[in-house]
């Protein structure tokens, strides 16, 4: 960008203004924004752990036979291949939730999350015949997703740091 300046005008003999210099200037600015979310850390580190316990539960059970025996012992519960199936399908989503950032689907998988435990704790005939599944992990589960949906509806914590550099060059 070029700016005439006025000590630099000299008047010809038909009044007409010539200049003999230009300033140039320029202006960079440079800005980071970092976002820190603490629903997104609290969702991936329930997701991984949810990833390694579905693991150890395949590792463990193994799917050459019925999904449902045989039930095995994991951090101190009970479970069987189709719970270990779906502790990784769910790690995996609220994984992804928690890598995008995204609160609203945070929230959503930890909603569901959380009934689903509810209704494994208030109906424990339904998770003990085919998932393997103990109250007490039930109510563990549900604890932990509500804990994340509180950490969804916390704010972001947000930090911009912006640069800005000006250079003046004269220009003949």
């Amino acid at each position: 960008m070029e700016i005439e300046s006025d000590r630099s005008a000299s008047i010809d003999g038909r009044n007409r203004k010539t200049t003999s210099s230009k300033i140039a200037a320029e202006t960079v600015v440079t800005s980071r924004t970092t976002a820190i979310a603490p629903a997104s850390i609290v969702a991936a580190v329930v997701a991984v752990v949810l990833l390694l316990l579905g693991g150890i539960t395949l590792a463990r059970a193994g799917l050459d036979g019925s999904l449902d025996v045989p039930i095995v012992s994991v951090a101190g519960f009970t479970a069987t291949a189709i719970l270990g199936l779906i502790e990784i399908g769910f790690g995996l989503i609220l994984l992804l939730a928690a890598l995008a950032q995204e609160r609203n689907a945070i929230m959503f998988v930890a909603i569901i999350g959380g009934v689903s435990a509810l209704v494994v704790v208030f109906q424990p005939t339904l998770g003990e015949v085919s998932l393997g599944i103990e109250r007490g992990f039930a109510v563990l589960a549900a604890i932990v997703m509500a804990a994340i949906v509180v950490s969804a509806l916390l704010p972001s914590f947000t930090r911009r740091s912006v640069v800005q550099r000006v250079s003046d060059q004269d220009r003949t």
